[in-house]
């Protein structure tokens, strides 16, 4: 008879010890960077004669990046003064039209921020790359009209990085829990019958 308990009762056991030492073991933590820019913009380059006349020549500019080491976006702002262009995470352009955001790490210092908001319908595209660790450059791109570049060469840049804690899944623990409370209680159970 001990010999037919014995599985559920390891069962039990094993689910209990598993699930305590997941709930004692301490939470992921996940490294995020955040950058903060800011400058003055000075247009290097515009396609047309429109966009060199219209244009300003300087504007300043600031904003902010977080990302994880994976390169995965979490946060982002950016605005710049001359060209009322401010622009965040969840930003629509009139017509509630939500941008595409790309974001590429190609290391520690250079970054690419890409905000779309449908170039294909004249609707503009902004690209924002940290091309080294003093060197910030703005693209841009309004459909038809052309492509205009601003850019600082010597760009005032803070880093600092963050540990953030990642949820502990309650759910699984609830279930490691539960199958160890089932067994328990099967072999309760089973002991007042035999008695």
């Amino acid at each position: 008879m001990n010999q037919v308990r014995l599985p559920k009762v390891s069962v039990a056991v094993i689910g209990l010890v598993v699930a305590s030492v997941f709930h004692t073991t301490p939470v992921l933590g996940a490294i995020l960077t955040r950058q903060e820019f800011s400058g003055d913009f000075t247009l290097v380059d515009a396609t047309t004669p429109f966009l060199t006349n219209f244009l300003p020549f300087k504007s300043e500019y600031s904003g902010f990046v977080v990302y994880s080491e994976s390169g995965t976006l979490s946060d982002w702002e950016l605005s710049v003064n001359n060209l009322d262009l401010n622009l965040k995470r969840g930003s629509t352009n009139g017509g509630n039209l939500t941008p595409d955001v790309d974001f590429e790490l190609d290391s520690r210092s250079n970054w690419n921020l890409v905000v779309d908001f449908g170039i294909a319908f004249d609707a503009p595209r902004y690209t924002l790359e940290r091309t080294s660790s003093s060197e910030i450059t703005l693209t841009g791109e309004v459909g038809r009209a052309g492509t205009y570049i601003y850019q600082d060469s010597a760009a005032n840049i803070t880093l600092s990085s963050s540990s953030t804690s990642v949820r502990e899944p309650t759910s699984l623990l609830g279930l490691l829990f539960g199958v160890g409370a089932i067994a328990v209680s099967k072999k309760a159970g089973k002991t007042k019958s035999e008695a």
